[in-house]
């Protein structure tokens, strides 16, 4: 029997009843999967070899204007195919020595203490899930889960995604452009380079009603677009700032988008130019931001271990609608 006889009932209830609300909390760490949330873009994927993301990767080629008894195309188009995503796992530990448990006998003591371990499992689990939102997937060996860093990049002729060649497959490419300098006046006869370079990006990036809804910028490149607007009425975003996040409005191609700045993981000098319709957040039902295991004694150790976890990955299904602008 434990020190404690009721400590491992208090961890394990509290993992439980915490777990319910952890999913949603961890999209709130980034403007970027917040706003995957708010859009529905988390879509659990139930099982399966790997994670499968639809693609429409063409029009039908074979339709036409025709004239009375002109024959008809009838050939077959498929205009559907998939990329498949690798499932990555995360977890972190919150773990208690037999001393943890000696010391906490009371109740409300013992209740204390579990809470601020598991929230600071929490919170490390969250942490790790939002930096991979950014990243190439190549860090821990290649298990970390993929992110913008791999979907929207600097060289979009180069590598793969999903299984899909980008050399070989123009479709399957993001957007880029390059700034060159840093003053900003978007008082003066001409836009600065930044502004222009944004302009070309978003422009670039649009197709019919089909553009970015999302900017996503460092801090130095946030400070570049707020200065632009500093000698104009400022023009900000009461919605994202309700959430807590910075953020301006950016109006062009016909439509506006919010600005907001990611001064955590978001690369230096960088802005994010998204469509989030074709990005995705994919967790797992079973491991999305929950306790699993059950606790665990060492057999040569005085402690106990429980995990909380996530098993998933982030996918894309268009990445021409992408784009990333970046300073040479």
């Amino acid at each position: 029997m434990p020190a404690n006889p009721d400590f491992d009932d208090i961890v394990t209830t509290t993992l439980r009843n915490r777990s319910g609300k952890l999913a949603d909390n961890a999209t709130v760490t980034t403007a970027f999967l917040d706003r995957l949330r708010r859009k529905g873009k988390v879509k659990p994927a139930e099982g399966g070899r790997t994670i499968v993301q639809e693609l429409e990767v063409s029009l039908n080629p074979n339709g036409g204007w025709y004239a009375g008894l002109d024959p008809l195309n009838t050939n077959l188009h498929e205009p559907f195919s998939a990329a498949e995503f690798d499932w990555k796992q995360c977890y972190v530990p919150a773990v208690w020595s037999g001393l943890d448990k000696l010391k906490n006998q009371g109740e409300l003591a013992t209740i204390n203490l579990v809470s601020a371990r598991i929230k600071n499992s929490e919170k490390t689990l969250v942490d790790l899930v939002a930096q991979a939102a950014y990243s190439d997937g190549t860090s821990f060996g290649g298990k970390q889960m993929q992110g913008l860093g791999l979907f929207v990049v600097t060289s979009p002729g180069t590598g793969s995604v999903g299984g899909i060649d980008r050399a070989g497959n123009t479709f399957w490419r993001n957007q880029t452009a390059i700034c060159t300098q840093g003053a900003i006046n978007i008082a003066a006869s001409n836009p600065s380079n930044y502004l222009a370079a944004l302009n070309s990006l978003s422009i670039s990036c649009t197709r019919g009603s089909d553009r970015p809804d999302l900017y996503v910028a460092d801090a130095v490149h946030y400070r570049f677009y707020l200065e632009s607007l500093q000698p104009l009425q400022r023009i900000t975003n009461t919605d994202m700032a309700g959430f807590g996040f910075t953020a301006l409005k950016y109006y062009g191609v016909g439509g506006n988008a919010d600005f907001v700045l990611d001064n955590g993981y978001c690369p230096a000098n960088t802005t994010f130019a998204l469509n989030t319709d074709y990005l995705y957040l994919r967790p797992h039902p079973d491991r999305n931001f929950v306790p699993f295991g059950g606790d665990r004694i060492p057999t040569n150790q005085d402690g106990t271990v429980a995990f909380v976890g996530f098993t998933g990955n982030m996918c894309v299904s268009n990445m021409a609608r992408q784009g990333r602008l970046f300073q040479n």
